[in-house]
């Protein structure tokens, strides 16, 4: 055990929860945390840009002027997609260990865990948003994780979609597995694989071609046509954003059930891995690097089909890659990429990452409330300096108490892991 970790058992132990929070455990597959906190980074980059446009309509038109080198910002909801790959993951490894050394999966068990992992936050960021937000109407379907179905106008806290998402994953996703597990079949799991892969596809293009979305698209509500409509039929239904879990997915069978094959494989054929993972970094910047917020900019029909089918799968897989090679690639690139992504000051952020997740637009929405009343004249771009230089450090302060206060304790009492299961980063 960490030496840095108190053998307490009170759950609410603070010193505990706080070494918890800084000092990983022994065998913590700290790349993966540091892909989280990578996230979640880009996700407070979006949202200090975009919630600006909820006070200021016009400033919209200050976001297609921005300078080619920004479009990452813009791009920043992709976060979202690498918490997607994380999760997929994370808990198909905890699924398929369990399956490997028992034979079965403990339904109860993983959704006690799941409950408790996930609910208390955000039942008190819930608890913000009845004091703080307009539309309390469907609360109701926070709480049952469905917003997400429900027309992007009805949103009580509109960013919560990719929770009734991740949600639903768990839901369905262990007794899809479960069935394809007990075929015991590496043909029929591959071929599952590739159904779902081309599912998501198909399902992706026929959306796109039925509703005719357009590309550049509409983020801003009130500066442009076709907000709601790429929110509701494309953006935050999971038949549409299911596809972001499979590379996690696909990762994790090789990672549980032939980690000897991946270290040989990586041992040699290392040049090869190392140009592999290279031209996986480039796809992440190359698709994070697409303008497609720039109403300014024309594209051409087949590029706007190319993009809404493909590029969100592109990108997850390229992330799956990045991944896989830095959990088991030691030395080039690939070694470089590690000891990039285990960097000791990402650990914290990515722990915090849940918590930040669901706290950070009350924090970015109150500093905007708060400039548009005291400083209203001020330039565009110094909002937008004043909320992020502000804002993130505000957000992972406050994310930090409900990670010691309540998030973390409820992760405590979640009871021991079955006999012959690994353990997994302590955010799963």
């Amino acid at each position: 055990m960490n030496k840095n970790v108190s053998n307490s058992a009170d759950p609410f132990a603070l010193r505990n929860n706080f070494n918890l929070l800084l000092s990983p455990l022994p065998g913590q597959m700290r790349p993966v945390d540091g892909l989280r906190a990578i996230s979640i980074l880009l996700v407070l980059a979006i949202h200090c840009v975009w919630i600006l446009a909820v006070f200021d309509e016009g400033a919209a038109r200050f976001f297609y002027q921005a300078p080619f080198w920004l479009n990452w910002v813009f791009n920043g909801e992709l976060g979202v997609d690498v918490f997607f790959v994380i999760s997929g993951f994370l808990i198909s490894s905890i699924l398929m260990s369990e399956h490997q050394s028992s034979g079965s999966i403990r339904f109860g068990h993983f959704y006690k865990r799941r409950f408790m992992r996930l609910m208390p936050a955000y039942l008190l960021a819930m608890g913000f948003g009845l004091l703080l937000l307009p539309n309390k109407e469907y609360i109701w379907s926070n709480l049952l994780y469905i917003n997400n179905l429900l027309p992007a106008s009805t949103h009580f806290m509109p960013w919560t979609w990719s929770l009734a998402i991740e949600e639903q994953f768990y839901f369905l996703f262990p007794l899809l597995l479960l069935w394809v597990l007990r075929r015991r079949s590496v043909r029929f799991l591959a071929v599952a694989m590739m159904v779902a892969v081309v599912a998501s596809l198909l399902i992706r293009y026929l959306v796109f071609k039925h509703h005719q979305l357009p590309l550049p698209i509409c983020w801003y509500e009130n500066a442009c046509e076709g907000f709601f409509d790429v929110i509701d039929h494309i953006y935050v239904k999971p038949w549409t954003r299911f596809g972001s879990f499979l590379p996690g997915i696909f990762v994790a069978y090789f990672h549980v059930y032939h980690p000897e094959a991946l270290r040989n494989c990586f041992r040699r054929n290392g040049r090869l891995i190392a140009w592999l993972s290279f031209f996986s970094l480039l796809v992440v910047v190359l698709v994070l690097s697409i303008p497609v917020n720039n109403q300014l900019v024309s594209f051409p029909s087949s590029l706007s089909t190319f993009y809404y089918m493909s590029f969100r799968h592109l990108f997850t897989m390229a992330i799956g890659f990045l991944l896989i090679s830095s959990l088991y690639c030691e030395y080039g690139f690939c070694g470089w990429l590690a000891r990039g992504l285990s960097a000791r000051w990402l650990y914290p952020i990515g722990q915090l990452a849940y918590s930040t997740y669901l706290f950070h637009p009350f924090v970015i929405g109150a500093l905007y409330g708060a400039l548009f009343q005291l400083a209203a004249e001020l330039p565009t771009l110094q909002k937008i300096a004043i909320a992020t230089v502000a804002g993130v450090p505000l957000s992972l302060l406050i994310a930090t108490a409900v990670y010691l206060f309540v998030e973390r304790p409820f992760m405590n009492m979640r009871g021991g892991r079955r006999r012959g299961v690994p353990v997994m980063p302590v955010s799963s």
